[in-house]
């Protein structure tokens, strides 16, 4: 047996820099027949993962076949009702239900709207935690579970927090329920594989595992729990990793208690090691996972983008410019109450992602903006004005009422003037030659009185509300005053004053066409933008900037993040920029990223619109239906070494 890496950059053999590692073999391997596959994240959007597996899930189905992929999530009630539709399950699965369901553990069948309407089990774990082994008694179901997991491998929850617990409850049943599953007669003697997907499903995979039940287990890592929880706290996880690395050693056990998370890195570290194949997302997780959770992973498979799911190449455009008016109106109505703003002349650049200060390198994103409106200032040079985005979720109460009210203005002002510009269209439709005396006539033979009546009363009330004193809130809802995010702009200067080159929008919302202000859902507000700025600390792979390549807006990554390792040696392709974090002082990488940004906003239209078309390319190197064939191998190595135990 031998290793191979492949680099998807050039498509040649690679000694380093490898984005898919593949165990090969002179036997021809086994097929996989089925796949189960398992996360909290399944048809329960959270955070990355979901993303992943909903983004591979028609391909996979298309791999194995229509029938034979069985995805399997946690039952959210809310969340299930704009994802999830409930249907029949099959006769054969509904029998399995019932008898789990005496156990404590109820299944819903269904499609996953949000993957294409692939089918999927959402199990509901709640009464493993609620109900008493024995009916007046006090001891729980998963305390028994837990209980268990200790007698088995010394897994040691006893001063773990709350949410421990249905995380462990919800990988059990998915345990439970596959067990149960693979005594129907269309899974005997097939060559069956489970995959799962972090910590949290791990108890599953340990079930069968005790239980000896005759099927393949693949442990997915995607960033370790006590990596994150070292970069979170200032320590340089990289150098840390190095220094181990470099000796040999994995990080001592003990560290997990410091971070109180022993139970979940427990749970971690005997899951990659019971698993018969260990999988992973990037270079930066296997070194990771090689370090903390003490095994080197048997295959590196990189995230990938479903490009059924948006815009074709040549539709790009259209979706950019379409997407750009909606944010041109909000841009529009947000500064306008205080000031006159012309989105046509502004650079719109964003970051996005999970609240982690500084693992998402916000903390870098702010100070570069920081530096990039003071050198403006200073130099007064040619160049676009910046406005930049925040889309990082945190707690809010409401909108502000005057953000909303000037919101509402705008659009009546614009629901106003749509039959007057659509009697202006037609009769620009029926311009003869003599265009000048056409262009001669008054606009105000288009309106009629009621119109012009509305539309002074609306730029009366607007005229009214602006306050030439103050400043556009630079978040659009109440928040906390002491909020990390919101505190550090104001530190910093960026409080929107005219003069201010750069202007920000702290938007802690999840976006969705349905709020009452952007109006963007994710994907369409990515792509009105001119940049996306993923500066990252510690990012295990890093999927925001390839889904941004992939709308056609070139991207900010690092060379510590996952996709930022399978960058580096391609930095200089136009649409990607690698930002240098690795061994510098945060000075130097808020300088180099504050410069890119400058740079950016320099641009002619012409060259914008070049980096678009060449983001687009380097992302559909990252297409699922390229990437898909390696879980095939990964399977089919996975169920070589599971018979090999078994037998």
């Amino acid at each position: 047996m031998y290793l191979l890496t492949i680099d998807i950059i050039s498509k040649t053999p690679l000694s380093v820099n490898c984005s898919v590692m593949i165990m090969t073999d002179l036997k021809a391997p086994p097929v996989c027949e089925t796949i189960f596959e398992v996360s909290n994240e399944i048809g329960n959007k959270i955070g990355g993962i979901y993303t992943v597996i909903a983004s591979k899930a028609r391909e996979m189905q298309r791999l194995i076949g229509a029938g034979n992929y069985f995805p399997i999530g946690l039952y959210n009630a809310f969340k299930a009702r704009n994802d999830f539709e409930e249907i029949k399950p099959p006769r054969d699965f509904e029998e399995i239900f019932g008898k789990i369901r005496t156990e404590g553990i109820t299944a819903h069948y269904g499609k996953w709207l949000g993957a294409g309407g692939v089918e999927i089990i959402l199990v509901d774990p709640s009464h493993l935690l609620d109900f008493p082994i024995v009916t007046g008694g006090t001891e729980r179901k998963i305390d028994k579970i837990k209980g268990l997991l200790w007698d088995w491998y010394n897994i040691d929850s006893l001063w773990m927090a709350e949410v421990f617990d249905p995380m462990v409850a919800f990988g059990w049943a998915s345990g439970v329920l596959i067990s149960q599953l693979l005594e129907l007669p269309r899974f005997r003697d097939k060559n069956n594989v489970a995959h799962f997907h972090e910590w949290i499903s791990g108890p599953g995979l340990l079930y069968l595992k005790q239980k000896k039940v005759p099927i393949a287990t693949i442990f997915m890592t995607h960033a370790t729990q006590l990596g994150r929880n070292l970069a979170m706290s200032g320590e340089d996880i990289n150098k840390i990793i190095d220094e181990h690395l470099q000796k040999g050693e994995t990080i001592a056990p003990e560290t997990a208690y410091q971070f109180r998370v022993e139970g979940t890195h427990q749970l971690e570290v005997i899951s990659a090691q019971e698993a018969d194949l260990l999988l992973t997302v990037s270079k930066a997780v296997a070194r990771e996972a090689t370090c903390i959770l003490g095994r080197q992973p048997d295959f590196v498979i990189p995230n990938g983008i479903d490009f059924e799911s948006i815009a074709k190449k040549e539709e790009l455009v259209v979706t950019h410019r379409r997407a750009r008016l909606q944010m041109a109106q909000f841009i529009e109505a947000y500064f306008h109450p205080y000031y006159s703003i012309n989105p046509e002349k502004l650079l719109i650049i964003h970051t996005s992602g999970r609240y982690e200060f500084k693992n998402k390198g916000i903390d870098v994103f702010i100070d570069a903006l920081k530096m990039a409106n003071e050198r403006l200032k200073e130099k007064k040079t040619k160049s676009r004005e910046i406005l930049a985005f925040i889309w990082v979720p945190a707690p809010v109460s409401r909108i502000k009422e005057d953000v909303l009210n000037a919101i509402e203005l705008s659009q009546s002002l614009r629901n106003v003037l749509q039959s007057p510009l659509l009697r202006i269209e037609e009769w620009l439709s029926h311009m003869t030659r003599d265009y000048e005396a056409y262009l001669q006539k008054s606009l105000n033979t288009f309106f009629n009185p009621s119109e012009l009546e509305q539309i002074e009363k609306i730029t009366h009330q607007i005229s009214e509300k602006r306050k030439a004193k103050s400043n556009p809130p630079i978040c659009p809802f109440h928040i906390n005053e002491k909020d990390t995010i919101y505190s550090r702009l104001r530190e910093s200067g960026l409080t929107n004053k005219q003069e201010d080159k750069v202007k920000v929008i702290f938007y802690p919302i999840y976006l969705s066409k349905n709020d009452k202000l952007l109006a963007l859902n994710y994907y369409d507000a990515v792509a009105a933008c001119d940049m996306g700025v993923y500066p990252s600390a510690y990012e295990p792979f890093g999927l925001t900037p390839l889904e941004a390549l992939s709308l056609g807006v070139p991207a900010v990554t690092t060379d510590l993040t996952g996709f930022g390792m399978l960058m580096n040696h391609s930095s200089n392709l136009l649409g990607i920029h690698v930002l240098h974090r690795h061994e510098r002082s945060k000075e130097e990488v808020i300088s180099e990223l504050a410069e890119v940004i400058l740079s950016h906003a320099q641009l002619p239209a012409e060259e914008l619109e070049t980096g678009r078309k060449a983001a687009r390319e380097i992302s559909e190197l990252y297409d699922w239906k390229n990437l898909i064939k390696e879980y095939q191998k990964a399977c089919s190595e996975a169920l070589k070494r599971a018979h090999n135990r078994l037998d």
